[in-house]
Order: structure tokens, then C-alpha cells, then sequence
């Protein structure tokens, strides 16, 4: 379960670091957050500053319409379990990229 959250995280990451999307990717074994933020997020102080919730919001409304449901706040987690495939992860990681594409 490790290894999918940590494949997952080096995906979002590498497709929103290709579009130019500032972010930090959050990650605890099988949970992971992403903020829109150039700076580290650590705390609900610096995810209310200094993370753009609008590109939040932007995000998860692209996500829903391609089929992947995540985490409705930015102040939530996303939560893997051993049902999601690598297959699964790769749909993730692509809708991502597609959802990248409404915040540039």
C-alpha cells in the first residue's frame, strides 16, 4: 500500500510540475493531500494562507467529471486502499494531468 501511495504521489507531482502548477504533494503511508501552494503546507494554518483553495476547487470539480472521486476539501486527505490497482492509479495520474490543464 506504500508503494501505490508513493506511486501515486510521484505522478501527481510529475504532471502538475509539467503543466508549471505550483503544489505540495503531503504524504503518510497510505494518505495523501495535495495544496495548491509554493510553500509546504504543515499545518491548517498554512493550508488556509498560503494554498489557493479556488485551484482546489477547480481541481476536484475536473476530477468528478472524469470519473475520480476525491476528497471534496483541501483540508482532507485522500485515503488509498489495497482495491486500487496501478491501472487505477495511472486513470488518477491521467485525470490529473487534464485537470492541471484548468488551472494554468
Amino acid at each position: 500500500l506504500n508503494h501505490k501511495s508513493e506511486y501515486l504521489h510521484k505522478g501527481l507531482s510529475k504532471v502538475l510540475s509539467a503543466k508549471g502548477v505550483a503544489h505540495t504533494i503531503n504524504r503518510e503511508q497510505s494518505m495523501i493531500s495535495i495544496h495548491f501552494s509554493q510553500t509546504p503546507v504543515t499545518d491548517f494554518e498554512t493550508a488556509a494562507q498560503a494554498a489557493s483553495n479556488g485551484m482546489f476547487n477547480k481541481f476536484f470539480h475536473s476530477m468528478l467529471d472524469q470519473g475520480i472521486y476525491i476528497a471534496p476539501s483541501a483540508y482532507e486527505s485522500w485515503f488509498l486502499t489495497d482495491a486500487l490497482t496501478y491501472k487505477d492509479l495511472d486513470q488518477t495520474i491521467h485525470a490529473a494531468d487534464n485537470a492541471a490543464k484548468s488551472l494554468i
